[in-house]
């Protein structure tokens, strides 16, 4: 029974986000809601190699740039680089730090 609790809560974190602490910057701290999730892209110019990024997901009007830090689940992360933005959120490549 716990499996399917802990299945519930990873699909209740992709789909409205958890609370995620962004160190900027300046020094300045924002609370904010986002998305922090794995996935496989290509890795080189050979599409037959594939790696596993940490992506983050946040409000594309939060302005992110490489450096700042995300603390979230205990974990200090560090922004590497926007990979998408549509408008809406946007996707930013994060490694822990």
């Amino acid at each position: 029974m716990d499996e399917a609790f802990k299945a519930m809560d990873h699909t209740i974190l992709s789909t409205f986000g958890q609370p995620v602490l962004l160190t900027l910057s300046e020094q300045s701290t924002l609370e904010t809601q986002g998305i922090i999730t794995h996935e496989l892209v290509e890795l080189g110019q050979y599409e037959a190699v594939s790696g596993e990024i940490t992506v983050l997901s946040v409000d594309s009007s939060i302005k992110l740039k490489r450096g700042d830090s995300v603390l979230a689940n205990g974990l200090i992360y560090e922004v590497d680089r926007k990979i998408k933005d549509d408008g809406y959120l946007a996707k930013w490549n994060i490694y822990v730090n």
